[in-house]
């Protein structure tokens, strides 16, 4: 199993956000005429004039949760000790390197 932080698959946050971003402004329009048709009551009105300021405040924490996801985070691994600086993690597609340090 590989470790947290070489988890390659995308979180669901700024999915589950964008969503109910996109809810909140189909609700906006929708409202309206649901109070006209009689399915729900007058008293949704007061939530319509919130539902702009609810959606943009949603927008912007998908937006973020979404950048925060993809930013380069420093590598946690030990670092490489042969060859070419940088981190010792490998990725589940990256091959496996094997040394020639057997017994002779």
């Amino acid at each position: 199993m590989p470790a947290p932080a070489a988890d390659p698959r995308p979180h669901r946050t700024p999915k589950a956000l964008g969503g109910l971003a996109a809810l909140a402004c189909v609700a906006r329009c929708a409202l309206p005429v649901l109070i006209t048709a009689g399915v729900v009551g007058a008293g949704a009105g007061a939530v319509a004039g919130r539902l702009p300021a609810v959606a943009v405040v949603l927008a912007v924490l998908a937006a973020g949760t979404w950048w925060y996801d993809r930013r380069d985070r420093p590598c946690s691994c030990v670092p490489k000790t042969t060859g070419g600086g940088g981190c010792g993690c490998t990725r589940s597609g990256d091959p496996v390197q094997i040394s020639g340090t057997g017994r002779s």
